[in-house]
C-alpha cells in the first residue's frame, strides 16, 4: 500500500514537472510581457515588476459610477519603473457611451499612460449573444471607443473572450485592436495584439503573494516597438 501511494505521489510530481516544462516553452515564444493589477492585488513594487515584465495595465473605471481605490497611488508609483503603463475601463450595458466618458475622463485626466486605453468587455445577466438588443448595446461600445480615441489620440484596445469578440465587438469593429481573454500561448492572427493566458496569476514580492492577470504580446520586441508608441 505505501508502495502505490509513493508511486502515486511521484507520478503527480513528475505530471506537474512535465507540465510546467511544456508551459515554459510556450511562454518562451513571447518576449513581451506583462501584468494587469486592481485593488485587489495589493501593494506592488513597480520597480522589482519592470525586470520581468515590459508593461503593466492598472484598473481605473468601471461604468459610469465605480472607480478602483488605488488606481491614483498605482498610477503614481508607476512612472517611475522602466515599463509601459496602460489603463483600463469596464464596459457597462446598463450606462450611456457618455455617462462611461464622462466618468472615465472625470478620474482617470490626463493619467493614461502611453499604451492604448483597454476597455473590457464581458456579458452578465441578460446582456449575452442570446440578447436580440446586444446590436444597439454594440453601437453604445462604438460610441464610447471613439470618444476616446478622439480624446486620448492613443488608440483602444478590446478586452474579451473570443465569444465576446467574435459575436459583439467584431460586428461593429472589426478593425479594433484585440485582447483575447483566457487565451492559449500560442500566435493569433491580427488584430488580437495581446493574450491574458491567466486571469487569475500570482506574483511573490517581499515575500507576500499578488493577484495579478497574466499577459503576453503577441509578437516580437519590434512590433512591440511599434505598438507600444516607443521611439
Amino acid at each position: 500500500m505505501l508502495v502505490i501511494v509513493l508511486l502515486v505521489g511521484w507520478l503527480g510530481v513528475w505530471g506537474w514537472q512535465q507540465w510546467q516544462h511544456y508551459h515554459q516553452q510556450q511562454l518562451a515564444q513571447f518576449p513581451v510581457r506583462g501584468v494587469s493589477i486592481n485593488q485587489d492585488s495589493g501593494y506592488l513594487d513597480f520597480q522589482q515588476l519592470s525586470k520581468h515584465h515590459q508593461f503593466v495595465y492598472l484598473q481605473a473605471t468601471s461604468g459610469a459610477t465605480y472607480s478602483d481605490d488605488d488606481f491614483s497611488n498605482n498610477y503614481s508609483r508607476s512612472q517611475g519603473a522602466s515599463m509601459k503603463v496602460g489603463v483600463c475601463h469596464t464596459f457597462s450595458f446598463t450606462s450611456s457611451a457618455e455617462q462611461q466618458y464622462a466618468h472615465f475622463v472625470a478620474i482617470v485626466g490626463s493619467e493614461t499612460g502611453t499604451l492604448p486605453i483597454m476597455i473590457n468587455v464581458a456579458y452578465y445577466g441578460q446582456y449575452n449573444g442570446d440578447n436580440r438588443t446586444m446590436a444597439t448595446q454594440g453601437q453604445k461600445l462604438k460610441q464610447l471607443v471613439t470618444k476616446l480615441q478622439d480624446t486620448y489620440q492613443q488608440g483602444v484596445i478590446i478586452q474579451a473572450k473570443e465569444t465576446v469578440l467574435t459575436q459583439f465587438v467584431r460586428p461593429v469593429l472589426p478593425h479594433q485592436a484585440e485582447w483575447v481573454v483566457d487565451g492559449k500561448l500560442q500566435h493569433y492572427a491580427s488584430p488580437v495584439k495581446l493574450i491574458e493566458y491567466d486571469a487569475t496569476g500570482r506574483l511573490t514580492q517581499s515575500g507576500q503573494s499578488q493577484a495579478v492577470g497574466l499577459s503576453v504580446f503577441n509578437g516580437t520586441r519590434q512590433q512591440w516597438t511599434t505598438f507600444s508608441h516607443d521611439n
